[in-house]
Parts: C-alpha cells; sequence; structure tokens
C-alpha cells in the first residue's frame, strides 16, 4: 500500500545531524545543500503515516467535522530548528498534523475520549489540553501525539504524528494570528513579536472564551469585565484596525506571485481606496523597516499602513486559500463584541 509514498532512505543519527548542519552558521553551502536533501526526505516520509492515521481520525469524527492533513512546511521546520537549538529534527513531533473543527468545545472531549477508545495499534505519546490550561499567548486547541505502528509497514514505525483538535471559534482565533504572523513577519506564533499585537490577541483569547462558554453569545461578553478595557485598549493600539488593512491589502494585491521576493510598504487610502507600493529587495529589511516607520509617522487619519514579506505572501495566498474567509469572520465577531 506503501509503494507510491517516500520512504526513509538515511540513518537517523545522520538526519538528527543534518539538522543541526542545516541551522549552523558554520555549514558551508554544499554541506547545507546535502543537510536539506536528508531533511526533504525524512519530512516526505512522515506522508504516509499520515494518511494512515488521516483516515482513522475522519471516520472517528464524522460527517459534521472538519479534518485536514498537512505536512509542515520546510520553512516552519528549519524555523523551529533555528529557534530550539537543543530540539532534534527525529524528536520533531508536528511534521504530520491532522486538524479537526468542530462547532462546540464538547464534540473536542468527545473525539478525544472516541479517540482513545478507538482501537487504534499507534501509541499515544503525548497530549496537551490546551483548551483547560490555553497557552501563555492565548492559544487554544487539544493535541494529541500517536507515534506510527504497524506490522504491515514497519520502516514508518516510531514516526510522530500530531492531532490538533480545536473549535471553530477558537480556529478562527489561531488563523488570525498566523495572518497576522506572515503578512507582518511578526513571530507571534512563537510568543515573541509586538507586545501590543501579543496582547490583543491574549484579550481576545479571553473573550473567545468567554463567548463559547455561554452558548455563542455575543451579550455575555459585552456584559464581561474585561470588555471596556480591551475596547480602551483598541482605540488606543489600532490592532484590528492593523488586521482590517491586511485584509483590504490581500485583496489588492491579488497577484501577489509578480511582486519579486522582498519586503513591501502597502498604504491604503482609505478614503479613494488607493493602494500605493513601495518596494525593496530581500535583503533591504533595515530600509523597508525605516520606510514603514517614516510612512507612520506622517500617517494621515484615512490611511492604513502595513509592511509585508511577500515570500510568505504568495505562500499564503498559495496554501491557504481559505485563510481569508475566516479572517473575515474574525474580524466581524471581534467587531460585534465591541459595537
Amino acid at each position: 500500500m506503501s509503494h507510491n509514498y517516500e520512504e526513509i532512505r538515511f540513518p537517523k543519527t545522520q538526519i538528527k545531524k543534518a539538522g543541526k548542519v542545516f541551522v549552523s552558521d558554520e555549514s558551508s553551502k554544499s554541506e547545507k545543500d546535502y543537510a536539506l536533501t536528508l531533511i526533504n526526505n525524512w519530512r516526505a516520509a512522515h506522508a504516509f503515516p499520515l494518511q494512515i492515521i488521516y483516515m482513522h481520525v475522519k471516520k472517528t469524527a464524522g460527517e459534521d467535522a472538519v479534518v485536514a492533513q498537512r505536512l509542515k512546511r520546510l520553512y516552519s521546520i528549519t524555523q523551529k530548528l533555528y529557534r530550539f537549538p537543543n530540539m532534534s529534527l527525529t524528536t520533531m513531533q508536528d511534521i504530520g498534523g491532522c486538524r479537526v473543527i468542530f462547532n462546540t468545545t464538547d464534540e473536542v472531549y468527545n473525539m478525544v475520549e472516541s479517540l482513545k477508545k478507538s482501537r487504534m495499534r499507534h501509541k499515544l505519546k503525548e497530549e496537551y489540553d490546551y483548551i483547560k490550561t490555553p497557552k501563555d499567548d492565548g492559544y487554544r486547541s487539544y493535541h494529541i501525539v500517536y507515534s506510527y505502528n504497524s506490522d504491515r509497514n514497519p520502516k514508518y514505525n516510531g514516526l510522530f504524528i500530531e492531532i490538533q483538535i480545536r473549535t471553530h471559534v477558537q480556529h478562527l482565533w489561531a488563523t488570525a494570528v498566523e495572518t497576522m504572523d506572515t503578512f507582518t513577519g511578526d513571530p507571534l506564533k512563537i510568543g515573541q513579536g509586538d507586545p501590543y499585537n501579543r496582547q490583543f490577541f491574549i484579550s481576545v483569547s479571553k473573550l473567545l472564551e468567554i463567548y463559547e462558554t455561554n452558548g455563542q453569545k455575543v451579550e455575555a461578553v459585552k456584559r464581561s469585565s474585561i470588555i471596556q478595557e480591551f475596547i480602551k485598549y483598541e482605540e488606543k493600539y489600532e490592532v484590528l484596525r492593523k488586521l482590517k488593512s491586511i485584509k483590504e491589502a490581500v485583496g489588492y494585491v491579488d497577484s501577489s506571485e509578480t511582486l519579486d521576493q522582498g519586503y513591501y510598504v502597502l498604504i491604503l487610502d482609505r478614503d479613494t481606496n488607493q493602494l500605493s507600493i513601495k518596494s525593496f529587495k530581500k535583503n533591504a529589511l533595515e530600509q523597508a523597516t525605516l520606510e514603514y516607520d517614516r510612512a507612520e509617522k506622517t500617517r494621515k487619519a484615512n490611511e492604513d499602513i502595513v509592511l509585508v514579506s511577500t515570500t510568505s505572501f504568495s505562500m499564503l495566498k498559495k496554501a491557504y486559500p481559505n485563510y481569508f474567509s475566516e479572517i473575515n469572520e474574525f474580524i466581524a465577531l471581534i467587531d460585534s463584541f465591541i459595537n
């Protein structure tokens, strides 16, 4: 059954080393190129166990859930290795990932129980309940990691597949963070980046938790003790407005493939709906940032300004066309809390 799938072609010790070589400043170009061959093979080898576990998850989740699978993008894998020098490529748990989206938290927990009771031979390695205990940045979801185990295809045994189970509302939040992250290059997903953006998403996560635990009622959020504080925060730092401008910019720069790799300062005049674009080469982040700061300082009341990086911009358009409807829904929901 697995004959169309990539198999692991290198010993684990070499794969582990390849991860270190690839992110090391000491490595030569040829060493990095060879390391990349090993990393690509290791990543591709997760496709078969991912497909097997995905089929099981899809069957368990039933008709009403949204179920998707993905191999972690090479860019995301290497970024993780850069950020966590002690992390090994062979112990990374989310190279192969399934995502399951339900309407309610109850359905999420039912799914977790169903998976644990199901006759699955794969070994449950780890589980993390970020719904009961959200991450510091506000992230909420339930993660289960399985280690693939099969007599028929033992060559894939031991590869990790992560299943994320979350509600639609939790998914909207995660998508908004990823959109902000990708378009501005602000590494919010790893708990870094602009502190004002970070605080905005932490607060929004709390509001969404109130919304979900009260039967998805906007009134419950409006009555909460933290909404007024949030409104003041938004009036001061305008993070939601920044997200809206990214959404608008996406509409304008639709043919992002035609842009060269690099940085772009996008200035959108909301009165005339005119977008002006200033471009910078990919080694000119400093100049792009100076231009962005200058534009911000002279910003008119009706202007929105955003700095984007196109490598991620076009990648995002290709990989996640559904982002754009989800970001609209997220914005509309937060607007409903404020208005």
